[in-house]
């Protein structure tokens, strides 16, 4: 599993791309489960939402992403390239989020509170990093990717919230 979280840092570092991944269901299926674990877990710690609503926006938002992520391949003809393109999109969303859980657990530790900046650091590197793989996956200019990943990121937080009923 490490060579797979190596790979995934890799990705985040603009060095790699999803082609690099194994088109593999199950291992699309064990990242996805445990992003979401991992993403509920941190969620349910540092928000006041529920457990259920969380899952609830967790599970559309990644639902989402599959569903748009699986729309563009097809629409430039690389449908073939969806296992790797969302286990690398997960599987770098799940990166992102260890790196927000240890942020906070460091912050806790030490007192402080830089949340605001490190949720817009994340949040641009994330955006980034997604529009990279878009970039990779769909044979697009990097700046389309970049562009494609921010709607992404917009459409699917607010599908998120409309799923649990928020405005």
């Amino acid at each position: 599993m490490l060579p797979i979280f190596s790979l995934f840092w890799r990705i985040a570092q603009l060095k790699d791309g999803p082609e690099h991944l194994p088109a593999s269901s199950f291992l699309l299926l064990m990242i996805t489960s445990i992003n979401i674990a991992v993403s509920l877990i941190i969620s349910v710690s540092i928000g006041t939402q529920p457990a259920t609503t969380v899952a609830t926006t967790i599970l559309t938002n990644l639902a989402a992403q599959a569903l748009i992520v699986y729309g563009l391949l097809s629409l430039v003809g690389k449908g073939n390239r969806l296992t790797p393109t969302l286990t690398a999109y997960f599987g770098c969303d799940l990166l992102l989020n260890l790196v927000i859980g240890c942020c906070i657990t460091l912050m806790r530790l030490l007192g402080v509170d830089f949340m605001t900046t490190l949720a817009l650091i994340i949040f641009f590197w994330s955006i980034l990093v997604f529009g990279y793989i878009l970039h990779k996956a769909m044979e697009i200019h990097m700046a389309m990717g970049v562009a494609l990943a921010f709607l992404l990121t917009l459409v699917t937080v607010a599908l998120g919230q409309l799923a649990v009923g928020q405005t």
